[in-house]
């Protein structure tokens, strides 16, 4: 094996989580003195336009616009690689990954976003470029799925399960959780870190993360519904809307229990001052929070992966689900009951994976060492440079 390997990470700033995925696997590479990583937003490299527009309307929180995407997202569910939609979306821009390829001449392919023209390519090599995928949510989606995969990283066995039952096989599944960056699985000086912050100590918070876009919906109204129906006192992140920003100040600058800020790169300390996150489901985010063992209310998860994302979890009572503010309020009077908290902090701390970045890299290292084919199906059913982070949070 080359020593130095040259490591392409595909990934996608659809909100923040692909990124912050990829940034974790490419810390983990840097510190066994892998340096030459190449993280990059392939499809907006290869088709910039078409990207710009999926990416405003998978953001965009128009009821049609989710609904739209959530047939899609389910319509889709079970394309096949080799045949229709999967080929074309697979081949998608091509030639213009060849020569960035040919260009960067990787020795091995990470995905961390279900853009697989690099495993097309990658397959069809006399070599044969080793080819791995690391998926973002606790949920299968067919688009993560070609034949030219060496190895899926999955964040739960069920996940293994299902990918088995669509003919992956068992060696190619591998069970590692979903990757985070180091910091979130750090211990925290909370008392240290509500004197930074301006905050009491007496006070228990949600933190209210609108995401990287600040695309939550009814901020405002879930501000007013939380300090007049419940204890907890509020922090919440804008993102990077800045109007939504100055919107709220215009609100609630003289309220003492809401503290409101924009763009953060201090989630972790904000996690860790908090009592409860209020969120999307945005499966890194939430990995984030069961790392940091803090309780979950996802609310009104959008249709597609974050639905499912917040189903899954709630099936399992490691997170809370409210579709509407009665049963958000239902939810915080609940976290407010010490019992129901520690248990929900129990699951946390059962369930969670610590250093998956670190054990998906090492699997990946043993896997150029001992040059393994990429063979990753007995049958097949289912068929910009650098990425700058935007950080809002997702």
């Amino acid at each position: 094996m080359n020593p130095n390997p040259v490591v392409l990470i595909v990934t996608s700033a659809f909100g923040d989580g692909h990124v912050k995925v990829s940034e974790a696997i490419e810390q983990s590479f840097k510190s066994r003195g892998i340096h030459r990583v190449h993280t990059v937003d392939l499809f907006a490299e290869v088709h910039p336009r078409l990207n710009e527009l999926s990416r405003r309307f998978y953001l965009n929180r128009a009821a049609l616009a989710q609904a739209l995407y959530g047939l899609m997202y389910t319509k889709t569910s079970g394309i096949k690689p080799g045949r229709g939609l999967g080929r074309l979306l697979h081949s998608l821009g091509k030639r213009k990954v060849r020569k960035i390829l040919d260009a960067m001449r990787p020795d091995v392919i990470i995905h961390t976003f279900p853009y697989l023209a690099a495993a097309e390519i990658g397959g069809e090599a006399v070599s044969g470029v080793p080819v791995f995928t690391v998926m973002t949510d606790y949920v299968l989606h067919g688009r993560w799925l070609h034949p030219n995969t060496m190895k899926y990283f999955v964040a739960t066995e069920s996940m293994k399960q299902s990918l088995l039952a669509e003919g992956v096989a068992e060696d190619a599944a591998v069970v590692s959780g979903i990757p985070i960056r180091p910091a979130f699985e750090t211990w925290q000086d909370r008392e240290r870190l509500l004197h930074k912050h301006g905050l009491n100590g007496t006070r228990r918070y949600v933190l209210l993360a609108a995401g990287a876009y600040g695309v939550l919906a009814d901020i405002s109204k879930l501000i007013k519904s939380i300090i007049t129906e419940s204890e907890f006192d509020l922090i919440v992140l804008c993102g990077n809307n800045h109007k939504l920003r100055s919107d709220m100040e215009g609100l609630y600058r003289e309220n003492k229990r809401v503290h409101l800020l924009g763009y953060t790169e201090e989630m972790q300390e904000l996690m860790s001052v908090s009592t409860c996150l209020l969120t999307k489901a945005g499966g890194i985010t939430l990995t984030e929070a069961i790392a940091q063992s803090l309780p979950v209310i996802v609310y009104r998860p959008l249709p597609g992966q974050e639905a499912g994302n917040a189903e899954w979890l709630s099936r399992h009572s490691i997170i809370d689900t409210a579709r509407d503010e009665e049963q958000l309020i239902a939810c915080l009077r609940q976290l407010e009951k010490p019992s129901y908290r520690w248990e929900r902090i129990r699951r946390m701390k059962a369930f969670s994976r610590k250093s998956s970045a670190g054990f998906i890299v090492s699997e990946i290292l043993d896997a150029l060492e001992h040059k393994q084919p990429a063979a990753g199906q007995q049958k097949f059913n289912i068929a910009e440079g650098k990425v700058k982070t935007v950080h809002g949070y997702l």
